[in-house]
């Protein structure tokens, strides 16, 4: 199992094929509640580390449960985006297997995000840094096992990946944003 993650991480058109050609969802649902857990549980358990237990866990499980389904969410609208292109000779169970290892980059970066919530206030650039690098890192690992699961281009992979950003962004952060913004617009 270690040699296969090192080669989905580092060496992905070969780690990738290999994923696609094996039956590996529940192996996937681990890595992908592994990554997402112990990423979120370790930068809120050190944020909230002076609340009472029982509160800290409340807050770990709805932080992990938020973001479990939101990159779940997203992992099928890929696929819906993917069969809207034409791409209909893929494999949606292939997609969903390679949702965990798309998100195993935070696993890695767990230990920078626990320095980052340790150093507190000062620690929120790393904090932020370190997301990003997750996200980019995971957009990327998305590219190629679209690529190996759809047999496309990376060009086309990478329209695929920069519209559902954008439509993220319009159905989840615009009305946010627009809202805010009236709202300090009313309190001015």
């Amino acid at each position: 199992m270690r040699r296969k993650t090192f080669d989905v991480l580092f060496e992905t058109s070969t780690g990738l094929t290999a994923l696609v050609k094996e039956p590996c969802l529940w192996r996937s649902g681990y890595y992908f509640t592994l990554s997402v857990g112990l990423f979120t549980g370790v930068m809120t358990n050190t944020w909230f580390l002076d609340y009472p237990l029982g509160e800290r866990f409340v807050i770990i499980l709805a932080t992990v449960v938020i973001l479990a389904t939101a990159l779940a969410m997203y992992g099928f609208l890929l696929h819906g985006i993917m069969e809207t292109f034409g791409a209909l000779a893929g494999d949606p169970v292939g997609l969903i297997c390679l949702l965990g290892y798309t998100t195993l980059p935070f696993l890695l970066l767990t230990p920078a995000a626990l320095l980052s919530a340790k150093l507190g206030v000062g620690g929120v650039p790393l904090m932020l840094a370190t997301i990003g690098v997750g996200v980019i890192w995971m957009l990327y690992l998305l590219i190629k096992s679209l690529e190996v699961v759809y047999l496309i281009d990376t060009l086309r992979a990478s329209v695929a990946i920069v519209f559902s950003l954008l439509l993220l962004y319009v159905v989840f952060v615009l009305p946010i944003q627009l809202g805010l913004t009236l709202l300090i617009n009313a309190l001015m």
